[in-house]
């Protein structure tokens, strides 16, 4: 890949991060009342419009799927106003109102905030979902940059978990490979558990 390549990967990564993490900082504030009505969605359907780049990738291909259907018709029922809502809610990963934060559920995740994370020559595994994109692009960001990926085990570097991952991650599916790396971290070997956020910053 040459430098004009990586320079425009970068910039596309950047874009659609600061896309993704506005469309969570709105979907919270709709649903900060526990409640959804018209001219709230009609404003996420004019924002989305004015953000193409989120139609192609997780989470907000999504959201823009869901907000057509309901507007199909020209009138917004309450079923749809409710299907809507827990849309929302999922993708800030709770309701809003129970937890007061749209990170809630990577805050509660046993991440190591301390960590320097650096791609070049170091290995990776990434559990959850993903506001850069799927794990496929993920992996991607990292072999372009000299990184290389692997499974959970004694020689990786670091596991790599979405910002939408949930809340009641123990139980999820991803859960296996978050316990099977403090395991390691516990028996002593040099594995982080970083966020999104904090790999993203490192790209």
């Amino acid at each position: 890949m040459s430098g004009v390549q990586h320079i425009a990967l970068a910039t596309d990564a950047r874009l659609l991060k600061r896309s993704c993490e506005s469309l969570l900082g709105i979907a919270a504030g709709l649903i900060a009342d526990g409640e959804l009505n018209d001219k709230e969605v009609l404003f996420l359907s004019t924002w989305l419009s004015e953000h193409p780049e989120l139609a192609g990738s997780w989470p907000g291909e999504v959201v823009f799927k869901r907000v057509r259907e309901a507007l199909n018709d020209g009138v917004l029922t309450s079923d749809e106003l409710l299907y809507l809502r827990q849309t929302l809610e999922q993708l800030v990963g709770g309701s809003f109102v129970d937890s007061g934060s749209v990170s809630d559920g990577v805050n509660s995740l046993p991440i190591d905030r301390s960590a320097a994370v650096v791609v070049a020559e170091a290995s990776f595994c990434f559990t959850g979902k993903f506001i850069f994109g799927t794990r496929a692009a993920c992996e991607r960001a990292v072999t372009t940059r000299g990184g290389t990926i692997e499974a959970v085990h004694r020689s990786l570097r670091f596991l790599i978990v979405g910002e939408l991952s949930s809340r009641e991650w123990k139980y999820s599916s991803h859960g296996s490979k978050i316990e099977a790396a403090m395991r390691l971290k516990d028996m002593g070997h040099g594995l982080s558990i970083v966020s999104e956020s904090q790999w993203v910053a490192a790209l």
